[in-house]
C-alpha cells in the first residue's frame, strides 16, 4: 500500500505539472484560479515529499505540512468553483443570486468547524472533519456549476471537463475522509475507499490535461469547442 501511495503521489504530481504547462501555453488567463490552485498543490506536494524523505511520516512536521496543505488547497477549491461559476453564468440574469448562494455555502463551511466540532482545534480528528466538510461544500458548489453549464444555451465543453475533474477530486476526498472517521486501519471499507481516493487523485489531473490538450485542425490550433443548444423561443 505504501509503495502504491508513492506511485500515485508522484503520478498525480506529474499530471498536475503537465496541466500547469498546458495552461501556461494556452488559456491561463481564462483559468487563472485553477492555475493558482495547481501551483499551490504542486508546491505543497513537493514540500510534503521533502519532509517525508528527510524527517519521516511520524515526525510532527509531516503532520503539520500535510494537514496545513490539505486545508489550504481545500480552501482554494471554494474560490476556484466560485470563479468558474461566475464565468459560466456570464450574461445570465441569475448570476447574482447563484453567486450569493455559493458564497453563503462557503461562509457556512468556514464557520461550522469552529462552532460545532468539539474535538481539539487543528488536531488530527478536527482536521479530518474540516477537510471532509470543505470537500463536501466544494462538491455542492461544483454541482451548482454543472447545473449552470447544463442549462446554458452555449455549453463550454472545456469548462465542463474542468468541472468534471474538479468534481471527481473533491468527491473522492470527501468520501475517503468521511469513511476514515468511522473505520480503523485494515478495515475492508477503508481499504476500498483508499483505493478510490488514489484513483481520484489521478483521474482529476488527467481530465484537466485532457481538457487543455492542444487540439489542431488543418494545421492550426482549434479554439475550445462550444456546443450550442437550440433556443426554445
Amino acid at each position: 500500500m505504501a509503495f502504491l501511495s508513492e506511485i500515485v503521489a508522484y503520478g498525480g504530481l506529474g499530471l498536475q505539472l503537465v496541466a500547469l504547462v498546458l495552461l501556461l501555453r494556452g488559456p491561463i488567463t481564462r483559468y487563472f484560479p485553477l492555475f493558482l490552485y495547481l501551483l499551490t498543490s504542486v508546491c505543497l506536494t513537493l514540500s510534503l515529499i521533502w519532509v517525508y524523505q528527510t524527517r519521516g511520516v511520524s515526525d510532527e512536521l509531516y503532520f503539520s505540512v500535510y494537514w496545513g496543505g490539505e486545508l489550504m488547497t481545500d480552501l482554494l477549491l471554494f474560490f476556484l468553483v466560485l470563479a468558474m461559476t461566475t464565468r459560466a453564468l456570464e450574461g445570465n440574469p441569475m448570476r447574482p443570486q447563484v453567486v450569493r448562494l455559493l458564497s453563503i455555502i462557503m461562509v457556512v463551511a468556514l464557520v461550522i468547524p469552529f462552532l460545532m466540532f468539539d474535538s481539539t482545534v487543528f488536531g488530527r480528528r478536527w482536521n479530518q472533519s474540516v477537510g471532509q466538510l470543505f470537500n463536501f461544500g466544494a462538491a455542492l458548489m461544483n454541482l451548482a456549476l454543472w447545473s449552470a453549464l447544463i442549462v446554458s444555451k452555449q455549453r463550454d465543453r472545456q469548462l465542463l471537463k474542468v468541472s468534471l475533474g474538479l468534481g471527481i477530486a473533491v468527491a473522492g476526498s470527501a468520501l475517503t475522509l468521511g469513511v476514515r472517521q468511522f473505520t480503523s486501519q485494515g478495515d475492508v471499507l477503508r481499504t476500498i475507499t483508499d483505493y478510490v481516493y488514489r484513483a481520484c487523485q489521478i483521474a482529476g489531473p488527467l481530465i484537466w490535461c485532457w481538457a487543455f490538450r492542444p487540439v489542431k485542425k488543418n494545421g492550426t490550433e482549434a479554439p475550445p469547442a462550444i456546443a450550442t443548444t437550440p433556443s426554445l423561443g
